[in-house]
């Protein structure tokens, strides 16, 4: 199509929006500029268009102008009006989905801790963004449970006084509605987890030593005992956590690939040093787009309604058009600073941010995601469809021989790879739960230590106790992995952070990929287990028999190697050895060859 050149010189030298449309007046394109005038006559100079600006030329026979006032209201009415049209020739994320951050309502006189998806400003605090629902909901039992703030939406008066709920008695409240801890006190605790919701660790660290000093000065020991358990908790949960120490502030780390047509968009949150979540983001560019607008075009969209923007973005390509961000900054009165990485640290979290993006548009390319993952993952309220998942199951022999048994399915289907199996160290005894702890401690510390690929579900073979035992020990690894658990007799399906299991019906194909994995695993132990067995009792045969003692047979072993070679040679080779007479040769073989076919 032509484009009246009256239109075009019509169009003035100033700041604002431009709009493309077609024969039908649907929108094509929607763009900003520092010059309207220049912007859109580039578009109507042959030898400088890209193919998207080609396309497009083609498609228009019409263009709209809108002139702003400056670059951060032609940010904002660009951003609006993507919304509005959804242009095919724009890069459009789904900027209206909400984080959940944990509220701290300081504003009330016994202020409560919980969830929310809202940033009102009321006079609380938020504490994130948390993208993972599973990770948000640990960190906010795991604070209740250290520092003792009610979670309830309650009107506390000091007028009346309530009964303690079942939160006092299992010790993830101080229950302040009853007057179980003085005001005072409670607005301390409150004070200190918002410390460490901050990361400002060092200076939490203080606050409780110098507390815990001056209740033992003060000869309150059962008090200071407390504030002594509070303070090893916080260490302990520190040197988890910690990212680095050298990242002392607010960042988030940004990082593009782009593969033809899809680009993938992997953002991590840096919160206080502490790496608490990560989200990534699949697009379809318009050809000819690179890396650079593709970030541009993320930053001005994410960002545009976001309340808690850090101090520091990190990206991993350069920007275009960062004049119209940085009027968008300055308006906000926010102080960010956008950059690529300046030293070895950032380097390292650019890298890892693009490795994850790689990895996912890799999967995205060769997607073909079997139903009931899907439905898994609906059922189960994952982030993210479980397209590894792992198995364990313990097999023992009243205590005795005690293994575990760990299998993988990726993408609903065995893995054998990522099969392993563990002798138990540490439980003697009869104790499922400890020897869980012991197998969950085992497999995902060295998938932290050695960078593996790390699981998106994690299935227990048992009932809520066994959940339980394995989801305590990944909160002391600080691993985040959701876990359910399904029990053999009423095929219940237990899930963490319910209390009550899940009725599944027995056509769900969700539920027939856990009995799949759940009976491959047990199947796995099994087998483990009894092949132990066999072998230890292989080992104490020879003792059953008479003229054979412990000397003797350490001989005969070493010199055929084990007891299945012994029970395969001849009586001839037996004598020959001069370690035993022919007649005591005769009843080796024997016995051998009668007890050892009855073991196999």
């Amino acid at each position: 199509m032509t484009i009246n050149k009256k239109l075009l010189m019509s169009i003035p030298d100033k700041i604002g929006v431009y709009i493309f449309k077609d024969q039908e007046n649907n929108v094509l394109y929607v763009g900003k500029a520092l010059s309207l005038k220049n912007r859109v006559s580039n578009y109507f100079i042959p030898e400088t268009l890209a193919l998207k600006e080609r396309q497009i030329k083609e498609k228009t026979v019409n263009i709209d102008f809108l002139i702003t006032k400056n670059e951060a209201e032609a940010l904002i009415l660009e951003n609006n009006l993507i919304k509005q049209y959804s242009p095919p020739y724009n890069i459009r994320f789904k900027d209206d989905k909400s984080y959940p951050s944990l509220k701290i309502t300081l504003q009330n006189d016994y202020p409560a801790i919980y969830i929310t998806r809202e940033l009102v400003e009321d006079g609380s605090r938020y504490f994130g963004p948390y993208v993972s629902a599973w990770g948000i909901r640990r960190v906010s039992r795991y604070a209740q449970r250290l520092f003792g703030i009610r979670s309830c939406k309650e009107v506390i008066s000091d007028k009346k006084m309530r009964i303690p709920c079942l939160n006092y008695h299992i010790e993830m409240c101080s229950a302040p509605c009853a007057k179980k801890i003085e005001r005072k006190e409670y607005l301390k605790s409150v004070n200190q987890i918002c410390l460490f919701l901050e990361g400002k660790i060092t200076t939490l660290e203080g606050k409780l030593i110098d507390e815990m000093n001056l209740l033992a000065n003060n000869l309150e020991f059962e008090r200071a005992v407390l504030v002594r358990d509070r303070l090893n908790a916080v260490r302990k949960m520190s040197q988890r956590q910690r990212v680095s120490r050298i990242i002392t502030g607010n960042m988030d780390v940004i990082g593009a690939v782009l593969n033809e047509k899809r680009a993938c968009i992997q953002l991590i949150f840096i919160r206080g040093g502490n790496l608490i979540g990560g989200e990534q983001f699949l697009v379809t560019v318009p050809m000819g787009d690179s890396l650079s607008k593709v970030l541009t075009v993320f930053i001005e969209q994410t960002y545009f309604k976001r309340k808690d923007i850090p101090s520091k973005i990190l990206v991993s390509h350069k920007l275009v058009e960062m004049s119209f961000i940085d009027a968008w900054i300055r308006r906000r009165g926010i102080h960010t600073v956008i950059d690529t990485s300046t030293n070895d640290l950032e380097v390292e979290l650019t890298n890892l941010v693009l490795t994850n993006a790689k990895e996912k548009l890799l999967m995205e390319i060769n997607k073909g995601v079997p139903k009931r993952l899907i439905e898994l993952k609906e059922i189960l309220e994952l982030d993210e469809v479980p397209i590894r998942i792992e198995g364990i199951d313990i097999s023992d022999f009243g205590g005795e021989d005690a293994v575990g048994a760990l299998v993988t399915f990726f993408n609903g289907k065995i893995d054998k790879t990522g099969y392993r199996r563990y002798r138990i160290r540490t439980v003697k005894g009869i104790d499922d739960y400890a020897m869980i702890r012991e197998v969950v401690r085992r497999r995902y510390t060295r998938i932290m230590s050695e960078g593996k690929i790390r699981p998106n579900l994690l299935l227990i073979d048992g009932g809520i106790g066994h959940l339980r035992s394995a989801v305590e020990e990944l909160e002391l690894l600080d691993f985040d992995l959701p876990v359910i658990s399904i029990a053999k007799k009423k095929e219940e399906l237990f899930v963490q952070g319910k209390m009550n299991p899940l009725d599944l019906t027995e056509d769900s194909r969700a539920l027939k990929l856990i009995k799949k994995i759940r009976d491959e695993a047990h199947r796995f132990a099994i087998r483990y287990h009894k092949n132990l067995r066999a072998k230890k009792i292989k080992k104490s045969l020879l003792t059953e028999i008479s003229g054979i003692g412990k000397i003797r047979r350490k001989k005969l072993l070493n010199r055929f190697g084990n007891i299945e070679k012994l029970r395969e040679a001849s009586v001839e080779e037996i004598a020959q050895t001069k370690l035993v007479s022919r007649s005591l040769a005769q009843r080796i073989h024997t016995f051998l060859k009668k007890r050892v076919n009855k073991l196999d």
